[in-house]
Parts: structure tokens; sequence; C-alpha cells
């Protein structure tokens, strides 16, 4: 009997790290969409037409694994959100400290 896999979509906006920070801590498989190759890619030029990312999905055999992979990608991501301004003026001092001992 095969087992039964469940997936769970990523919103794009969500910073990867978090992601593969998340399936190794519930054990799930780190997997992208099927892109169609009409979405990217011009099929007489062969050049990309648009901006495509595929969308990341976690796979696995418990959709309680992938429910809790959810609450903590959203909660970690909120967090990061929250903190980001903190992070940019401390990455803003570094550099002005590093301008002035030149």
């Amino acid at each position: 009997m095969e087992e039964k896999k469940y997936e769970l979509r990523i919103p794009r906006g969500i910073t990867t790290g978090i992601v593969f920070e998340a399936a190794s801590l519930f054990e799930l498989e780190v997997d992208q969409e099927g892109a169609s190759i009409d979405d990217a890619f011009d099929m007489a030029t062969g050049l990309p037409i648009k901006d495509y990312v595929p969308q990341i999905v976690l796979r696995g055999d418990s959709q309680e694994k992938l429910l809790a992979a959810r609450e903590y990608i959203y909660k970690k991501h909120e967090e990061w959100i929250e903190n980001l301004e903190k992070w940019r003026e401390m990455r803003r001092e570094q550099i002005r400290r590093k301008i002035r001992h030149q």
C-alpha cells in the first residue's frame, strides 16, 4: 500500500531559509511547483517573457506535520518582518563605522 502524500504550497514572499528550517524540523520534503514552459518563456525565441518564480511546495505524509510547519513558518516570517527595520539600522551603523575608520 502506498503512503498518502500531502503538500503545502508556500507563498512566494516567505524567506527560503525559514522554509528549509521548517522542512528540517518537521522532516518534510522541499520541492517546487512544476513550471509550465508557456508561463516563463517565449516559445519562438526561448527568452524569458516575465519574471517567473516557481512556488515552494512542502510534502509530507501527515497533515498534522504540514499544519505545524505552516504555523511555524508564518510565525517565523512575522518575527522576521518585525525585526527587519532593526536589522537594517544595525547594518547601516556597521557601514558607517567602516567608512569612518578608513
